[in-house]
């Protein structure tokens, strides 16, 4: 039996750390009000989602990579909002064992289905995050895969880091 092909990285969007109000802001986005907030069910999981729009799916990465998510409810969900915006992602640590291993793995899933849908990503932390370090200093084999395909899938997306850099990339408009 033929092995599936592999989604293709993720090729809109942006990582955004801090992920402030004007970073986000650049990009037409705005932090959803509590009155926007919404249930999304999609396969086996009821998802509570920041924002569920025709158009739009913001969510945090602890709703999204919540314990007991099952892989094929991601294809689901992918089939909705034409962008998402994941915000809370954490920084990727070695160490993480677990419930974490677990959400980490989830999210590599999360973005597969997104990418074949070609959703339109953006990616919101508190801090830098580097999944290919973090996978290449992984012990556990599983969170070692799922950094690298987290990695894989989010490698063709620019990185803001800063304000500052937001506001040149937003006078520049690439």
């Amino acid at each position: 039996m033929a092995a599936e092909p592999e989604p293709p990285a993720l090729p809109e969007g942006r990582i955004l750390v801090p992920g402030s109000s004007r970073q986000l802001a650049v990009y037409g986005l705005f932090p959803p009000p509590a009155g926007r907030h919404r249930t999304v069910t999609a396969g086996s999981r009821v998802y509570a989602a920041k924002a569920c729009e025709p158009e739009l799916l913001w969510i945090s990465f602890d709703e999204l990579c919540a314990p007991g998510t099952s892989r094929a409810d991601y294809s689901l969900l992918a089939a909705g909002a034409e962008l998402w915006v994941i915000d809370g992602v954490p920084v990727p640590e070695p160490s993480d064992a677990g419930p974490r291993a677990e959400a980490w793995d989830l999210f590599a899933a999360a973005l597969a289905a997104a990418a074949a849908r070609g959703t339109t990503l953006f990616v919101v932390g508190a801090a830098p995050m580097d999944w290919a370090a973090a996978s290449r200093s992984a012990d556990d084999p599983g969170l070692r895969s799922a950094l690298a395909e987290t990695s894989r899938l989010l490698a063709g997306l620019k990185r803001v880091e800063s304000d500052e850099t937001v506001a040149m990339e937003g006078v520049s408009g690439s």
